[in-house]
């Protein structure tokens, strides 16, 4: 048997965390370690006709016998705050970091508690929700883009080849973040205000309104040093329009179960990056204080 290489740390396991962990735990050359706010007993993920159910043992820093090499962070943007003492434990001199959460600008959640060199930030497109059998089903391949250089060529190493999840290096991230906040901000907060699924875009109406919020944070975007091709726009509305019915979003599924939605990390910033620049963003202006009363009922903004 080939001993471990890597050690691995995962905070985090929710959706995203469960599919990375599913991953991670076939390559024999990692020690895995698993981090977790609530209780978790195994990671539970289906894939096309396969379903792995994979028994795991939480840590905690106080047990932590090894340094991590790798530690991969799978969390929300507004939990940073109250994770900052554990992470702090967790993060020495020579672990790199790869960050996986929605919006921009990702490294300044772990400031003061790592240095930016070790810091891979990591956007992720796998589309998983959870199913009546408590599994998280993987609906396509997932693909995490990161930045191509050094950090990145060592990160996707931990993944080799496999059929679930792809690394995908890119040149500029900047506007590889800004493309997947516009899209997803636009669709989700529509879907998340309407309570409803992708079925409600047979309304032209509501396909003038994801527009006109798609041009809105585009200039934000461009304004920001994003490159995005002038016909961007076109290709959200033929993508729109190829979705199924029944697709919903992160913010939408939050809304549903009641958990706090991710506005900030959303609509939130480009609004905030809109008065930043001295542009007007009405409509994400408006969402933003519509939602953030959503998650203050709740008693979690």
């Amino acid at each position: 048997m080939k001993k471990a290489k890597f050690n691995v740390g995962l905070f985090g396991i929710g959706a995203i965390g469960s599919v990375i962990g599913s991953v991670l735990s076939q390559n024999k050359l990692i020690s895995m370690a698993y981090f977790n706010r609530s209780k978790k007993e195994s990671l539970k993920v289906k894939y096309g006709e396969s379903k792995n159910n994979i028994p795991i043992k939480l840590e905690s820093t106080l047990n932590l016998s090894k340094e991590l090499d790798w530690l991969i962070i799978a969390i929300k943007e507004y939990d940073y705050v109250n994770a900052r003492k554990t992470l702090k434990e967790l993060i020495k001199p020579k672990t790199n970091i790869a960050i996986i959460r929605n919006g921009l600008n990702l490294y300044e959640s772990l400031h003061g508690l790592a240095n930016r060199s070790n810091v891979l930030e990591c956007l992720i497109d796998c589309p998983t929700q959870k199913n009546d059998e408590d599994y998280y089903n993987q609906i396509t391949k997932g693909k995490i883009v990161v930045q191509n250089n050094a950090l990145s060529n060592s990160f996707a190493k931990l993944f080799g080849e496999n059929e679930q999840l792809v690394i995908e290096q890119t040149v500029d991230f900047k506007t590889a973040s800004w493309e997947k906040l516009i899209e997803s901000s636009s669709l989700g907060a529509i879907l998340a205000l309407s309570g409803e699924t992708c079925w409600i875009f047979e309304d032209q109406e509501l396909i003038n309104l994801y527009k006109k919020i798609v041009i809105e944070s585009l200039q934000v975007g461009i304004k920001d040093g994003a490159k995005i091709d002038s016909n961007y726009k076109d290709q959200l509305i033929l993508k729109l329009k190829k979705y199924p019915s029944t697709k919903g979003s992160s913010m939408l599924t939050d809304r549903l179960n009641n958990r706090r939605i991710e506005l900030m990390a959303k609509n939130g910033i480009i609004s905030e990056l809109g008065k930043k620049y001295k542009l007007e963003t009405p409509l994400n202006d408006l969402i933003y204080n519509l939602l953030k009363y959503t998650n203050i009922k709740k008693n979690v903004y």
